[in-house]
């Protein structure tokens, strides 16, 4: 049995629409919605994206926190 990483490349493929899509995001400073495979969901800004992990600056205005991409099942825009 291979780990879940075997099929994702070490850089971030910026030729990925999703990927562009989220940098953009990032850029305007759009506060996101994200619900996570275990069912419990999160908003904030993004700071940045890289092949692992997306961090977040939650609304609260607590330390950001690192969410592991392949943990994502939904991400959308709140504005």
């Amino acid at each position: 049995m291979g780990s879940s990483r075997e099929g994702r490349s070490g850089d971030l493929d910026t030729s990925q629409p999703g990927v562009r899509q989220i940098q953009a995001w990032i850029r305007s400073e759009s506060p996101l919605s994200l619900q996570l495979s275990n069912g419990s969901s999160l908003s904030g800004r993004p700071l940045w994206i890289d092949a692992c992990f997306l961090a977040l600056e939650p609304e609260t205005g607590a330390a950001a926190v690192l969410i592991n991409r392949d943990a994502i099942v939904l991400l959308r825009p709140l504005t």
